[in-house]
């Protein structure tokens, strides 16, 4: 009796238009036979998040040549990448991984081995709510320029009050929690609270940082 194929050898053939993936599903180690109901349904699991991550990967906008896939960073970059991917339960998050990933084989964007490993664990840490909150604080930034004469506190209390109200309405951040959960985004390095010497500032307004720009740059994220 022939045995059934085993959820890589379902990928491989899905994938059979596109060597390098295939190659790569190839350097997976091995699951044990579905001979339970709870393997079946890991492996079920396991099936579902390999297709999101090869899914968004193939359709990178950088090409996966056999000499990348057999070189020592890349290797590394992806078995780190792959890691995070079999680790998480969000699709989003996975393709975000995948899209990372992909943008670190840019030459023009110099991502070093070191940036992607620290980029790669920052995304597995943060939650696509706290994400998606900066990407709305970046997004009001960029609407409303710093004006000439302006300080920082001045430029960021223009659009202040409606991205709290945002952050309360459309995230389900409580009003009372809403500076707490502000601070506790300090410890990504996406996100700043001002510091200074303003009259009446009682330092719960911030700033995204550089990084975040990074960071959304690198996973396509607009």
């Amino acid at each position: 009796m022939t045995e059934p194929p085993s959820m890589i050898g379902k990928l491989s053939v899905q994938y059979s238009h596109h060597p390098a993936i295939k190659a790569l599903l190839k350097l997976i180690p091995g699951w044990s036979a579905a001979d339970t109901l709870l393997q079946k349904r890991a492996d079920e699991i396991k099936s579902d998040r390999l297709k999101v991550f090869f899914d968004e990967l193939a359709q990178g906008k950088h090409e996966l040549t056999d000499d990348l896939i057999q070189s020592d960073s890349f290797l590394h970059a992806y078995f780190c990448t792959l890691r995070a991917a079999m680790n998480c339960r969000q699709h989003e998050k996975i393709q975000n991984f995948a899209r990372l990933l992909d943008s670190s084989l840019d030459s023009s964007l110099h991502v070093s081995d070191d940036e992607h490993e620290e980029l790669l664990a920052l995304l597995e840490e943060i939650s696509l709510r706290e994400f998606a909150i900066l990407r709305d604080l970046r997004n009001r930034e960029l609407a409303n320029p710093r004006q000439k004469g302006e300080n920082e506190l001045q430029h960021a209390w223009r659009y202040w009050k409606d991205f709290r109200t945002a952050t309360v309405e459309t995230y389900g951040v409580p009003d009372e929690s809403f500076n707490a959960f502000m601070a506790r985004l300090e410890r990504t390095g996406l996100y700043l609270r001002i510091t200074g010497g303003y009259l009446d500032y009682s330092g719960d307004i911030g700033t995204t940082t550089p990084l975040l720009a990074r960071v959304i740059a690198l996973v396509n994220e607009t």
